[in-house]
């Protein structure tokens, strides 16, 4: 009979606290929740806390999903994950999904041995979703806090709230409401990311010199936390096209926390003019993620970036 699996990703739902009383990874899921856990199928898939996770691990952990999502025995999957990076594997998971059973990911924000434990809630509320008809061939999600979010566009908004997720798009609904449904571009080919891929954050005055040390660094790619719409000052204008022209693909992305990004104003058309990718509705680590595997899929800067063009205007 299929079943909702559940895997294993450690975090804080099952966490517990260190010999000096900080939280700490490494108890397994079925060990924290005690009784809770007797019928439920656990499968362990990564021990830790989701902020020690390379982008290696988390794709082990989306491996491990596509290769439960192919037996007849599973019908769909839970994965139970750190909050801190839950929005990036999830969204990883997303951009490989081949199936059409849902794809669930759920966590806490307080552990196990804390006053008003949210982790059974969470597990609960994404068990009914992986159950609804509507969420299948629809990818996948995050259940938090009463709410449901398509992991495209996802994003941790709270460091400690219950309801600690929301969508740059606006498309977090709760369980009872009909499932947003977006057009989503055909899955990639699992594969994994180039680790040489970091974010830059702007601000008032930035000026280029990270840019120019993590290109001497080694970076192949880099995501820039633009302003607004996802401008940036001339200097740093100056410190993107020196990147682009030494072969480091670049992305540009904004330090809001919701809405998309477009070169409408002359200082975001020049990092468009210099050959910098605008990712529409992609938050900053979500647009890391994809320029990462864009780049292990591709090798070279300007095919990765027309690879990433083409898939945001695919959806």
């Amino acid at each position: 009979m299929s079943q909702v699996l559940v895997l294993d990703a450690g975090g804080t739902i099952s966490s517990a606290p260190a010999a000096n009383g900080a939280l700490a990874g490494g108890q397994a899921l079925a060990a924290a929740l005690g009784d809770a856990a007797a019928d439920l199928r656990i499968e362990r898939v990564y021990a830790g806390l989701s902020e020690e996770m390379s982008l290696t691990q988390a794709g082990e952990v989306v491996a491990a999903a596509l290769a439960a999502a192919e037996r007849e025995d599973v019908a769909a999957v839970v994965v139970t994950h750190g909050t801190d990076t839950m929005e990036e594997t999830a969204f990883l998971a997303d951009i490989h999904w081949t199936s059409a059973k849902p794809i669930v990911f759920t966590g806490a924000q307080r552990s196990p041995g804390q006053p008003g434990f949210d982790g059974l809630d969470n597990l609960r509320d994404a068990f009914a979703l992986a159950q609804k008809p509507e969420a299948h061939g629809l990818g996948a999600w995050i259940v938090f806090g009463g709410y449901a979010l398509p992991a495209r566009g996802a994003f941790k908004r709270h460091t400690s709230a219950l309801d600690g997720f929301a969508h740059r798009m606006g498309l977090g609904v709760t369980l009872r409401q009909p499932l947003p449904r977006r057009v989503r571009p055909a899955p990639l080919p699992f594969g994994p990311c180039d680790e040489h891929v970091d974010l830059i954050g702007l601000g008032l005055g930035a000026n280029g010199r990270l840019i120019d040390s993590a290109v001497a660094g080694g970076e192949r790619g880099l995501v820039l936390e633009g302003l607004g719409r996802g401008n940036a000052g001339p200097v740093v204008a100056e410190a993107v096209s020196r990147a682009i022209a030494a072969g480091v693909a670049v992305a540009v992305t904004s330090r809001c926390a919701e809405g998309d990004v477009s070169p409408d104003y002359a200082t975001g058309r020049r990092l468009a003019d210099a050959g910098a990718v605008f990712c529409n509705d992609l938050s900053p680590s979500q647009s890391r993620i994809l320029l990462a595997r864009m780049l292990a899929l591709h090798g070279e800067a300007g095919p990765a970036l027309d690879a990433f063009r083409r898939w945001l205007s695919a959806g």
